[in-house]
């Protein structure tokens, strides 16, 4: 963003009486106006055909995984049927195999 436009938001946070100062606090570092430790990216969704060749595994194993409770199943953004599961719990899954 431009820095304009950064130093506008910044104000506009600061004088909103609706945010408390934790979300003040969040909202500053996500837009990286504040000190104090980044916040982390969100985990990626891998799409289920994806997750599948992975495990070695068909998309209706993964979709039985998801019911047993085994994964987490998510909605794609901007898709109206597809699902994925997220990188983090696919690499425990895969860490959880490769030790157990």
């Amino acid at each position: 963003m431009k820095t304009s436009t950064l130093v506008a938001l910044k104000a506009i946070l600061e004088s909103d009486p609706a945010r408390t100062h934790a979300d003040r606090d969040q909202l500053m570092r996500t837009l990286g106006l504040a000190e104090g430790p980044a916040q982390v990216p969100p985990d990626r969704i891998i799409p289920i055909e994806e997750a599948a060749a992975r495990l070695n595994r068909t998309k209706r194993s993964l979709h039985n995984l998801a019911r047993k409770g085994a994964l987490k199943k998510f909605k794609i953004p901007g898709f109206i049927r597809a699902c994925g599961v997220r990188e983090s719990d696919l690499n425990a899954l895969l860490q959880g195999a490769a030790c157990g």
